[in-house]
């Protein structure tokens, strides 16, 4: 009896969460003009973070692909990976505090503990909070640790100065930025609700009125994931992007919108959440990402002003763009501070130009 008794309140439970999903996929909530129902958003988050979720063996389908990802082997060759458990070391006080009438849009933007002449430059240009018509915009760092003990009392005398990180106790690599994609979500499941976040770099051009002018001309903003798609791309065996045979035995990768920036609307971060809590987590994190979109049925949308492999200077054409990772294109290096401070100046100061 008592069996059949949880059964029916389980059975409740999975009804009313159901109910709550279906509202968040009529199409009125996706126009731009509409802001989030946060109380709603606030109830979803709640009911999702009291389900325990556990990373298991994988199947995906993206409609022209079955991907595998056999959580054996990714716990063999990234042990780290699958099993860390997000613990923040600090965080902003006031990053979310919303305003009537405003929409709310996050500059997230992934960081290095000893990048400190970045930081400065952003913190000068774009990465500053501002208004920019009805939208009220913060930029947050996202850092890791290092074993430098003098950058790390740095970063800390930073935190109190700026309130403008967030900071989590594992080490910097190359692998664990998908622990930031991993612990973002987590962390803005829990403490944020917002309409947008725009996740970058800490060494590129990006232009917040840009962001604004396109999510206010893209039809159905909130519906999709933004940015510069990469479709089915060739897997590499060496190098820097090195994937294992026995960790990925497919020739492609999942279609992924390019980490140097993408646009996400608040509304989906419970699905991508609801998704990073039970796959494997992926070494690369753009790709990772991508996984993630198909495990939470979410499609991605190639965005104009994207410019993640760079674009050749010209003033005009960078109040145009949303983000431009390099002067000069196919450059992996991405912008320097003194760079980003001359781009920046020749941009905002140019005029007699045309959308």
């Amino acid at each position: 009896m008592k069996f059949f008794l949880k059964a029916w309140v389980c059975l409740f439970l999975f009804c009313i969460l159901l109910v709550i999903l279906a509202m968040y996929s009529v199409s009125n909530v996706n126009e731009i003009d509409s802001v989030v129902d946060h109380k709603s958003l606030m109830s979803l988050q709640f009911l999702w973070s009291n389900i325990t979720m556990k990373r298991d063996f994988q199947i995906l389908n993206d409609g022209k692909y079955v991907y595998t990802l056999d959580l054996r082997q990714y716990r063999e060759e990234f042990p780290y990976l699958q099993d860390y458990k997000c613990n923040k070391v600090s965080e902003p006080k006031n990053l979310c505090t919303r305003s009537a009438g405003f929409v709310n849009l996050i500059l997230a933007i992934k960081s290095y503990p000893g990048s400190f002449d970045r930081r400065h430059a952003l913190r000068k240009t774009w990465a500053q909070p501002q208004v920019i018509e009805d939208f009220l915009i913060n930029p947050v760092f996202l850092m890791a640790t290092t074993s430098n003990h003098t950058e790390m009392i740095l970063v800390e005398k930073e935190m109190l100065k700026y309130q403008d990180i967030i900071l989590w106790d594992f080490m910097e690599s190359h692998a664990n930025l998908s622990l930031k994609e991993l612990c973002f979500l987590e962390w803005m499941m829990y403490n944020c609700v917002t309409d947008f976040v725009f996740k970058g770099d800490d060494d590129e051009f990006v232009y917040p009125p840009a962001i604004v002018k396109f999510l206010k001309r893209t039809p159905d903003a909130s519906s999709f994931i933004h940015g510069n798609l990469r479709v089915h791309t060739e897997v590499l065996r060496k190098g820097k992007y090195r994937i294992s045979y026995q960790l990925y035995s497919m020739d492609v990768l999942p279609t992924f919108v390019s980490g140097a920036g993408f646009i996400i609307p608040g509304i989906l971060i419970p699905s991508l959440y609801r998704a990073a809590t039970v796959l494997p987590v992926f070494p690369l994190d753009d790709v990772y990402f991508g996984f993630l979109a198909i495990k939470a049925n979410i499609n991605l949308k190639h965005g104009h002003g994207f410019y993640c492999w760079g674009l050749k200077f010209d003033a005009c054409k960078y109040r145009n763009a949303l983000l431009v990772h390099s002067l000069f294109e196919y450059d992996e290096k991405g912008m320097s501070p003194e760079q980003l401070l001359d781009v920046w100046e020749k941009v905002i100061t140019k005029e007699n130009c045309t959308d």
